[in-house]
């Protein structure tokens, strides 16, 4: 039996790892590896890649029908969304501990600065997080030991949870159990898990949340100060770049100096998504009308009235979420730092 076993590897599940290591927990994780003898199916529309990034497919057993203004992403793979993601967060009330811990290993918070790294802030807490190579944080680079298994279902026995898997050293299914489990993957792998496990309810209906949030191109180097942003960061071109083709490694040293700049504009708005989902079918259809998940920023999950932590404390008292589906993000920007003080401060 083992104390901790952490679901995922991505930012959220790697936080969590570095807040309990001196318990020595399990982390599970897919990687980028075909699962055969599984019976779930590619979901193109939730397909997340970039063109420097390790490729992943979505997998899964439920069928997500959305409207063509609303993006989910779901990257089963090793290191998760911190494959494609900008670095960026908000260091304002992240603990002092939590700070240490990822310097300890090398992980920097860097300030943003134009004319050095080609990024800049309305907001000066804005860092970016960086490892020792100055390349924005990957964390499956730092995940050395490490169960590689697509979790198909758990179950609750007694104080203790089950968790039932697809080895992919093995190729079948394994199982061990836990007293503490911490889930941090993405909201479609989540609802997927609970539909193996049978722990949906029928007629169900979810709902989440992001801030609005949008890009801009513009010509100014500076930051104007605007009343209805709460918050910009500002991209040179060549940084735009490396953001939308998802080139993580440091170009600090090259200074192209063209008056061509994206900024990524957050604001306190926000968009909800609603859903219903299908047991019958395995389907999940989208309610609401508006666009949704630009920012990959949503969060607040709810079934019907429920949050869903106090859903799943309905079965066992013993199950954690840490991923962005667990976290009511309160101001906008960046979510790592949400995840970061829900890690350090809850648990």
């Amino acid at each position: 039996m083992e104390n901790i076993v952490i679901v995922g590897s991505g930012f959220s599940a790697f936080t969590t790892y570095l807040k309990f290591k001196r318990y020595n927990p399990i982390i599970i994780t897919s990687t980028h590896k075909p699962l055969p003898n599984l019976k779930i199916n590619k979901r193109n529309n939730l397909k997340t890649n970039k063109y420097f990034a390790s490729k992943s497919a979505s997998k899964g057993n439920m069928i997500f029908n959305l409207k063509k203004n609303t993006k989910l992403h779901d990257r089963l793979s090793l290191g998760g969304n911190s494959n494609i993601w900008g670095g960026f967060i908000n260091i304002n009330s992240i603990p002092t501990e939590a700070i240490e811990e990822f310097n300890s290993i090398g992980v920097k918070f860097n300030r943003l600065a134009q004319n050095k790294n080609g990024y800049l802030s309305s907001n000066e807490n804005i860092r970016q997080l960086r490892d020792s190579n100055n390349n924005i944080l990957d964390t499956s680079n730092f995940l050395t030991n490490y169960i590689k298994g697509f979790v198909n279902s758990i179950e609750f026995k007694n104080n203790f949870i089950k968790l039932n898997y697809y080895s992919e050293k093995n190729k079948r299914l394994e199982n061990l159990t836990t007293s503490k489990l911490f889930l941090g993957i993405s909201f479609p792998q989540l609802i997927d898990l609970l539909y193996r496990s049978s722990l949906l309810e029928k007629n169900v209906k979810s709902k989440l949340n992001e801030f609005e949030h949008k890009f801009i191109f513009n010509r100014k180097k500076i930051i104007s100060h605007n009343l209805d942003y709460d918050l910009i960061i500002k991209y040179d071109f060549i940084r735009s770049l490396k953001h939308f083709f998802g080139f993580q490694r440091s170009f600090d040293k090259y200074a192209i100096n063209l008056p061509i700049y994206i900024d990524q504009i957050f604001l306190n708005n926000k968009f909800f998504l609603e859903l219903s989902i299908d047991l019958n079918k395995n389907i999940i259809n989208q309610i609401s009308n508006k666009k949704f998940g630009s920012s990959i920023h949503y969060c607040n999950l709810y079934f019907n009235d429920k949050k869903i932590s106090d859903y799943l404390n309905f079965f066992s008292n013993n199950i954690f979420g840490v991923s962005t589906p667990f976290i009511n993000q309160n101001k906008p920007g960046p979510i790592s730092n949400d995840i970061i003080e829900n890690i350090w401060n809850k648990f």
